[in-house]
């Protein structure tokens, strides 16, 4: 391990007990993604805790537009 080494390689390296099944690039990928994720769960749980339920609904509404458009996106063959 070198001190040149990401958080995200770090955490990419946990991600499968089986290097060959991934590359470096899909490991670091998938934890940035990772990454990500968390920060959204950790901002939601913020702002619910600031402004409460109808904040979660303003989420859940724009968790909705963000789905459709994913699929949507996948439909048109993006």
């Amino acid at each position: 391990m070198s001190r040149t080494e990401t958080s995200a390689e770090h955490l990419a390296s946990a991600l499968s007990p089986d290097a060959e099944m991934q590359t470096q690039k899909e490991r670091i990928l998938a934890a940035r993604i990772l990454v990500i994720l968390a920060l959204v769960v950790v901002l939601v749980i913020v702002v619910v805790a600031l402004f409460g339920l109808p904040a979660l609904t303003m989420i859940a509404l724009l968790a909705t537009v963000v789905v459709m458009g994913l699929l949507i996106a996948y439909a048109a063959g993006f």
